[in-house]
């Protein structure tokens, strides 16, 4: 019976876990003409990563989409970072997921679009 409980128990609190993460999801600049979600990726099997979507605003898409994500800490200031690329072509207006491997978590997230290559229309 006790065991029974206990496993009741962690499964609350991972809701609880996720309910609060989602809720934290805010979405920031990410350079001119993009804007990003983010999230601490808290059931990740891989390690700490940090994932969300990339919203490309502009009238074209792009693709080769190359983030920083720096980690920063309750006053700001950057502890750490990562890189890694959109999956796919982000479509204009549209969005593409992402997964960046980082250190640690922090107090919030700061996403900076590297490069990124613009898809020419036929």
């Amino acid at each position: 019976m006790r065991s029974v409980l206990r496993a009741a128990a962690a499964l609350l609190i991972v809701i609880g876990l996720l309910s609060a993460s989602a809720g934290a999801q805010e979405t920031t600049p990410a350079g001119p003409g993009f804007r990003a979600e983010t999230e601490p990726d808290l059931l990740g099997r891989r390690g700490r990563a940090i994932v969300g979507w990339l919203y490309n605003d502009a009238n074209s898409a792009v693709t080769n989409v190359r983030l920083r994500v720096e980690v920063l800490d309750g006053a700001g200031q950057a502890v750490a970072s990562g890189e890694a690329y959109v999956y796919g072509n982000v479509p204009a207006q549209g969005r593409g997921y992402f997964f960046v491997p980082v250190p640690r978590y922090g107090a919030s997230y700061r996403v900076t679009v590297i490069r990124f290559d613009q898809l020419e229309m036929r």
